[in-house]
């Protein structure tokens, strides 16, 4: 189950992931637009929700908002055993059956609802902040209790993991997402241009981006398309150039030939970063959220940096920034920069996840076959607990010899679970 196939991204890259890993499994959503589908998912495997019927829904599908956990919940996934879901808040509205295992690939919980609520609320019209204020309060309860049908979380960083702890009280599993590092490859030319790619929409800060580079004079070279790619044009110089969206084939000269990789959004992970890296080039980003886990500053273990972090979102501090990367730019070295990214190959994901849903299933299969644990007890005919009831009850034992017996029974209970267990493992 992923949210929607609208636009490519780092939760659409999981996605493909997990249909290569499992070619059969059908794929559900909330939108798509059949004609821009990742190219590992054919269309024949994507089921959209009514929702995507609406006219002009996938311009608009932010406004459909309210709708989204009950076109979640409309699903029938009663005959799954296994269901994975690439996750937003809409997607944990799904409902599985009692026996199927839910494992949720968390890229965040929803921040427009959660911590960034107050500052989404502010950049509404003032008069529909009271409404949207009332259905951010309702869906916060929704995401959370939806939450809790979850049976395993993995969360994409451990900054997301911290939220996940926060906000839904429980304990993710972090499984970076995959990156297609193994494409990267290192030039002996580069070009005078720094590279930013991304969607152009207001959390990415291309702004910033473009800010600082006009006030440094520095080429900018800009992948990628959005809702604000009109606004951010109006404010670019002669030196800023919007390219558009590029096949993936042409993207990789881009980074390998670039000065460095420029990065000012609080992102949750950050793949495009971690791409750059696997071509060899430096980052410059905002040293906040993801970042902090994919490029290499001031490493503990004396490791060379594989790039520089500068402090506020603002044109400013990325100038700064710039000007101290241009000051020692010979002491970067792209073969280490590479290695670094190679830790987040797309190989390394695929095992961990498959390792993780593989031991989730065994477990499953064994809480329905074990017995129940200590404690739980099986309710008894009307008829058998009255003759119990009325016979006599057996000597007391001391205090002393009590323990002992439920110590016994405990370490007794114990070896009937170990062999059950084996048992389950082997299939007999």
């Amino acid at each position: 189950m992923h949210y929607w196939f609208l636009n490519p991204g780092g939760g659409e890259m999981v996605t493909e992931s997990l249909a290569a890993l499992y070619p059969d499994a059908d794929i559900f959503c909330l939108f798509a637009d059949f004609k821009r589908l990742p190219e590992g998912i054919p269309a024949s495997r994507v089921h959209a929700s009514p929702l995507n019927t609406i006219p002009f829904a996938h311009r608009l599908n932010r406004m459909l908002f309210p709708l989204f956990a009950a076109a979640a919940g409309s699903f029938d996934l009663s005959d799954y055993d296994l269901v994975i879901s690439s996750d937003s808040p809409p997607t944990k509205g799904i409902v599985t059956s009692s026996h199927a295992v839910h494992i949720s690939y968390c890229h965040t919980p929803g921040r427009f609802i959660w911590d960034l609520s107050a500052s989404f609320t502010a950049k509404l019209p003032w008069f529909f902040r009271p409404f949207f204020a009332e259905m951010a309060s309702n869906a916060r309860i929704s995401d959370y209790v939806a939450a809790q049908r979850v049976d395993h979380f993995l969360a994409n960083s451990n900054y997301v993991a911290r939220r996940i702890r926060k906000y839904y009280g429980r304990n993710p599993t972090v499984i970076y997402p995959p990156v297609n590092v193994r494409q990267g490859y290192i030039s002996d030319e580069h070009g005078d241009y720094y590279l930013s790619v991304g969607r152009l929409i207001k959390n990415k800060r291309i702004d910033v981006l473009i800010h600082a580079c006009n006030k440094l004079k520095r080429r900018l070279l800009i992948v990628g398309q959005g809702r604000d790619e009109k606004a951010l044009k109006a404010i670019a110089g002669p030196t800023i150039e919007f390219l558009g969206r590029i096949p993936r084939e042409q993207l990789g000269p881009l980074y390998a030939r670039s000065r460095g990789f420029l990065f000012a959004a609080d992102e949750d992970f950050g793949i495009v970063a971690v791409e750059a890296q696997a071509h060899g080039r430096p980052v410059i980003a905002f040293g906040y959220g993801g970042s902090l886990e994919t490029v290499r500053v001031n490493d503990a273990h004396g490791r060379s940096d594989t790039g520089i972090f500068f402090k506020e979102q603002t044109p400013e501090s990325m100038a700064d920034a710039i000007l101290r990367f241009e000051a020692r730019e010979h002491w970067f070295v792209p073969a280490e920069i590479r290695e670094h990214a190679l830790s987040f190959d797309a190989a390394i994901f695929n095992n961990r996840i498959a390792e993780f849903i593989g031991k989730a299933m065994v477990a499953e299969e064994m809480a329905h076959t074990m017995a129940p644990p200590l404690g739980i007890h099986a309710v008894m005919p009307w008829d058998e607990a009255m003759e119990r009831r009325a016979a006599p009850a057996p000597p007391r034992r001391r205090q002393s010899d009590q323990l002992t017996v439920k110590v016994a029974d405990v370490v007794s209970s114990g070896h009937r679970q170990s062999r059950s267990s084996v048992h389950s493992k082997d299939g007999r």
